[in-house]
């Protein structure tokens, strides 16, 4: 696909306005709690842009769209809305109760109640979590579809980029960037979808055009299936850069009032990208786009084809913005446990801030390895997303949740079996049904059909959650049995109202 000049030097002109404000954070040299946390004073206007723009990043984009391309308005209700009391849960459980204690990262709150064993474990998670495996797969389509260059070639140039400003500045230049991704991404996609619409001839064609279960709220896709990517809502009351964010809040108030705000951006998002999908899916049964037009590819080929010169610069920033902002949010939080949660009590207890912030930026470059290398081991974006999230809550939510609001004993045997158990399900699930079942093109996963009787069962790889949390609770419930508790470490943190 051509871009012409124009839109060209706007993407151009953008990528170096992002690497300008990681400069600039630079040269304030960052203490760590500045480099990690932002010297934990973040106020709502700022936290409502970063948490948008980080927690949605191009796996929502992309995927979300695929959904709604493959089979329709389902894409919303069925599995972005169904997220939502999540959210509301995180927002106000869980923000302050995490603000009543001072942690800097997730895995210190696992080491500081069930001992060092959970800790290190849990920093194996978080940094797994982290990877910027997803985006950098959005990345590479973005190069391949729009600019014609090679897909891992693309990502890593891209990807890059929002590499170096994270490396200069910590967390505050990722929040400024986040605040600049934000007005992009909500801009371009507010432009966009409307002019496709009418590009395509409005709303009576695509009714017209897509297949009539696009319009069935709980159609299209199999109920179990719905869920489990509805589940994989569960997956922010353990995403640790949404943690960081509140570890970074003045104060409760701050986080909870941005989580509410950031509730509605999200849900706009979702609805126009859902509506995009769709869209997309008008244009190729109308002949206005390639009839071999991948659902990955979906949105991005609409839109550009609908957007005039300039607007479709706009666009592909707001594009990049999107993956940028998730890049730079998980890898420094990858860094970050690779510093704070595994060198400095493994290796240096003593390490000086500078010490620690010049490991961090070694972990954040071993994060963003790892994650390209990982990047492009699946063919579908969602089954990525979905592994991704189902391994980090498997091991992480029961360990952290007994830990916040459970009263009652708790053992180093206890946080350590219950991860241990989540993980290893999730690894012999996907795995056994790679082995049993059958790999399914269209949506890019192992299915493993079996009949009992007259009855026809279906056990899919994006299932995992619905065994893996009951066996991790009960790793958790076995290690108090066997285990010794010990105190917990856990103290107030001192706060203004």
């Amino acid at each position: 696909m051509n871009i012409s000049p124009i839109d060209l030097a706007i993407v151009i002109t953008y990528v170096l306005a992002m690497l300008g404000v990681g400069y600039y954070v630079f040269r304030k040299a960052p203490s760590l709690e500045q480099y990690l946390v932002a010297g934990r004073s973040m106020t709502t206007p700022i936290l409502v842009c970063t948490l948008a723009s980080t927690y949605y990043g191009l796996d929502v984009l992309f995927g979300t769209s695929e959904l709604g391309f493959n089979d329709g308005v389902v894409a919303f209700f069925g599995y972005s809305e169904l997220s939502l009391g999540f959210y509301v849960f995180a927002a106000y459980g869980l923000s302050r109760k995490l603000k009543e204690v001072r942690f800097t990262s997730l895995p210190e709150i696992l080491q500081r109640s069930y001992g060092p064993t959970t800790g290190y474990l849990g920093a194996v998670s978080s940094i797994l979590y982290s990877l910027p495996a997803l985006s950098l797969f959005a990345l590479g389509r973005i190069s391949e579809v729009m600019f014609g260059i090679d897909a891992q070639v693309g990502a890593l140039l891209l990807g890059a980029i929002a590499l170096l400003y994270t490396l200069w500045g910590g967390l505050w230049a990722v929040a400024i960037t986040d605040t600049i991704q934000f007005i992009f991404m909500c801009v371009t996609l507010a432009v966009a979808v409307p002019l496709l619409m009418s590009e395509l001839g409005g709303f009576e064609t695509v009714a017209a055009t897509v297949p009539e279960t696009h319009f069935d709220i709980f159609g299209g896709i199999p109920i179990w299936l719905m869920l489990a990517y509805a589940a994989t809502g569960i997956s922010i009351l353990v995403d640790p850069a949404f943690y960081q964010r509140i570890f970074a809040a003045k104060n409760f108030r701050q986080v909870r009032n941005a989580m509410l705000i950031a509730l509605l951006v999200w849900g706009a998002y979702d609805w126009a990208v859902t509506a995009a999908g769709m869209l997309a899916r008008s244009g190729v049964e109308v002949g206005a786009l390639p009839a071999n037009l991948h659902s990955n590819d979906a949105l991005l080929t609409a839109v550009v084809w609908a957007l005039p010169v300039g607007l479709v610069g706009l666009f592909l920033a707001g594009v990049l913005a999107t993956s940028m902002s998730t890049i730079d949010s998980y890898c420094l939080v990858a860094g970050s446990n690779i510093s704070y949660d595994v060198y400095r009590p493994l290796l240096k207890p003593d390490a000086s801030d500078r010490e620690l912030v010049r490991a961090t930026k070694i972990g954040i470059c071993i994060s963003f390895v790892l994650g390209y290398i990982l990047a492009f081991m699946f063919d579908r974006l969602m089954a990525l997303w979905v592994f991704n999230a189902s391994l980090m809550t498997s091991t992480v939510l029961v360990p952290i949740l007994m830990s916040l609001f459970w009263k009652g004993r708790k053992t180093p045997a206890a946080g350590a079996m219950s991860f241990l158990f989540g993980m290893v399900s999730v690894i012999v699930y996907y795995f056994g049904l790679s082995q049993v079942g059958v790999y399914d093109e269209t949506w890019g996963t192992y299915i493993w059909s079996f009949q009992i009787g007259d009855t026809s069962y279906e056990f899919w790889q994006e299932y995992a959650l619905f065994f893996s949390l009951p066996i991790s609770f009960l790793g958790f419930l076995l290690g108090n049995l066997i285990g010794e508790p010990r105190s917990p470490s856990i103290e107030p943190e001192e706060q203004s109202a």
